[in-house]
């Protein structure tokens, strides 16, 4: 009778998940390490996995966004088109631990597009380092987005297993900066960016962003089990962000390692940020300060 009762329930959970048909885009990072796919289901529906050293880390997360003045984007889409392009240089710093960081990548960019009558397009674009992704959101100019109200972005990490979380609260009434929380991450609630993640299975994950300019800072909000969205912090108007013309979003970035070191190790968010646009910045030169930062 137990059994019984079990496959019963199996069934209805099974019927209540989204059908994922087979990936409609994949890429793996140059030394195959770092694999992302890309899926839809039978409404259209976008959704990212990634796994690591052939382990789920993220299982099927939607994408997609909410607006203050005209209908979301999170279904009825399909898939146009696709390329992907091998990325390697080095680069060198004029200051910090590290002289010269390699940028050595995979580029997976899928282009989607609206079955609606508001047929509006946008791509998103996966660059894979060997330890970990960095993927964004890209919309061209277009009649239907000529002025972009974003309400909220639908961006999901559904991990595929429970782990340790440190985090910090997001949202909270008097201030940005508290202390961080040790909990398992089935317990995180709003919790602002960067947090740092020990899955069951030993593996090492810190979430943040990079290359964040002129958009609304990244916090999450776990909405169940261990998926965390994207919450965006509020801005002055109704929208927490106004867009004109062609826009991205920042690069929304997942470090892998095998332990906290590699994080550390880590030159993926140096890589995503933006190159120097200041020319020669040898005058500047490091020094000390003591004292609190908005002195």
């Amino acid at each position: 009778m137990l059994t019984r009762y079990a496959f019963a329930a199996a069934a209805v959970f099974a019927v209540a998940q989204p059908a994922w048909a087979a990936p409609v885009a994949s890429a793996t990072s140059p030394d195959g390490t770092v694999s992302v796919e890309l899926n839809t289901d039978g409404d259209g529906r976008v959704s990212y996995s990634v796994s690591r050293k052939g382990k789920a880390v993220v299982a099927p997360s939607k994408l997609g966004f909410l607006f203050t003045d005209t209908a979301k984007i999170d279904r009825r889409l399909s898939v146009t088109g696709q390329e992907t392009r091998d990325f390697d240089e080095t680069w060198s710093q004029p200051w910090g631990e590290w002289a010269n960081i390699r940028n050595h990548y995979r580029e997976l960019k899928v282009h989607l597009k609206e079955t609606t009558a508001l047929a509006r397009v946008f791509s998103v674009t996966f660059r894979i380092y060997d330890d970990g992704v960095g993927f964004r959101y890209e919309f061209p100019e277009q009649p239907n987005l000529a002025q972009t109200n974003i309400a909220d972005e639908l961006t999901e990490f559904a991990f595929a297993q429970d782990g340790t979380a440190w985090w910090k609260p997001a949202f909270l009434w008097n201030r940005e900066e508290y202390l961080y929380n040790k909990t398992p991450l089935s317990a995180v609630s709003n919790a602002d960016t960067p947090i740092t993640i020990k899955l069951n299975d030993g593996t090492h994950v810190a979430m943040h962003e990079a290359a964040l300019v002129d958009y609304s800072g990244m916090a999450v909000a776990r909405t169940e089990g261990n998926t965390l969205r994207a919450a965006l912090h509020p801005g002055a108007g109704t929208a927490k962000v106004e867009k004109k013309g062609a826009w991205n979003t920042p690069w929304r970035t997942l470090i892998l390692a095998d332990d906290a070191a590699g994080i550390y190790q880590s030159h993926l968010m140096l890589n995503l940020n933006e190159p120097n646009k200041l020319g020669d910045v040898s005058y500047i030169k490091p020094g000390k300060f003591a004292g609190v930062w908005w002195n």
